[in-house]
């Protein structure tokens, strides 16, 4: 176990509430998992989240035993909207705009536990850039701790408009106005993968349908849970970029079972970058294509995914999966 010196700041930071809803841009009490934020100085902030032991979403996972690390991503992502109304002074007719997102988690060990967790969020601005006086893009880090481990690492590069700019550029692909998710229509046809081949309990967690196999790749449908009360807390215009997070991780745990016999719950989310090269509509079916590659730095499954809709890709990603430590014999470590 490493111990870690702390700032002294962060000792002011609490855990007995959560934030107001707007901050975090949440509609759901039960979807906040920021319950403090502090900004230090010009290129510092921290923060305090607290992952719920009990969650329709992120506790939903095969054989739990520890938290899920997309709950840590989206602990961090609250924290860096919460930033950019609180340490880059935007206002709420901002939208941020997500280039590209690493996670990376090097101790997986303080997930382990049922019990809500308490996590320590140490953020710092890597890069910002303006424009006419307000931050137009900024680079975010941040160390992601609980108790005095840390279990990993995030970053993030996003871009901050006013909403007229915005408008402007969701038409840049469009000759029609985008639709609102609350007004299309849920999973459209398609048989949806089964959820236990992509670690999942409840079949409404599921993001993938009409899987199959092309050669030494895995492809499926993105299967748009529009409907889904965390995933679309709030009517959006587009394909949020942690739910095409979740349909990467999905198809890699899908390709590790077909390829490796590996069962869901002997992986974890080790490692994803990815990158959004624009967006996701939610009125074109958006293809899942997974591509196993060579995994390094001790990854179990390694695969590269990418997200066709309309002819072009909208979204990349590179996706690692670790083993848990207790793992059978029959759930071995051989790279795809």
């Amino acid at each position: 176990m490493t111990t870690q010196t702390l700032p002294v700041e962060t000792a002011q930071l609490s855990t007995e509430r959560t934030l107001p809803r707007h901050l975090v841009h949440r509609a759901a009490l039960a979807e906040v998992f920021l319950t403090d934020f502090q900004s230090v100085d010009e290129e510092t902030f921290h923060a305090s989240a607290q992952l719920p032991s009990a969650h329709f979403y992120y506790n939903d996972i095969t054989g739990r035993t520890a938290h899920d690390p997309m709950a840590v991503f989206e602990s961090v992502r609250q924290m860096l909207l919460c930033a950019m109304h609180l340490q880059h002074d935007a206002g709420a007719d901002t939208k941020s705009i997500t280039a590209t997102a690493t996670m990376d988690i090097t101790d997986p060990e303080p997930l382990r536990t049922r019990g809500p967790l308490d996590l320590l969020l140490l953020g710092r601005v890597e890069l910002a850039k303006e424009y006419q006086g307000a931050v137009s893009r900024v680079i975010h880090a941040v160390r992601i701790l609980a108790g005095d481990r840390e279990i990993g690492t995030i970053t993030v590069d996003t871009a901050q408009r006013p909403d007229p700019v915005y408008a402007n550029l969701r038409m840049g692909h469009r000759t029609t106005m985008p639709p609102s998710s609350d007004t299309v229509c849920a999973h459209p046809g398609g048989a949806p993968v089964p959820a236990w081949l992509v670690g999942r309990e409840r079949a409404e967690n599921v993001v993938l349908d009409s899987a199959r196999t092309a050669g030494e790749d895995l492809v499926a449908r993105l299967r748009v849970p529009v409907a889904h009360p965390s995933m679309f807390d709030h009517p959006q215009d587009h394909v949020p970029g942690p739910v095409m997070m979740e349909a990467a991780r999905q198809a890699v745990l899908l390709l590790a079972a077909e390829r490796l016999d590996r069962s869901p719950g002997s992986l974890y989310l080790r490692n994803v970058t990815a990158s959004y090269l624009r967006f996701a509509e939610l009125d074109s079916d958006i293809t899942v294509t997974a591509r196993p590659v060579t995994a390094d730095d001790g990854a179990v499954v390694a695969a590269e995914v990418s997200f066709g809709q309309d002819g072009d890709d909208v979204a990349r990603m590179r996706v690692q999966l670790g083993g848990i430590a207790g793992a059978t014999a029959a759930e071995g470590s051989d790279a795809i």
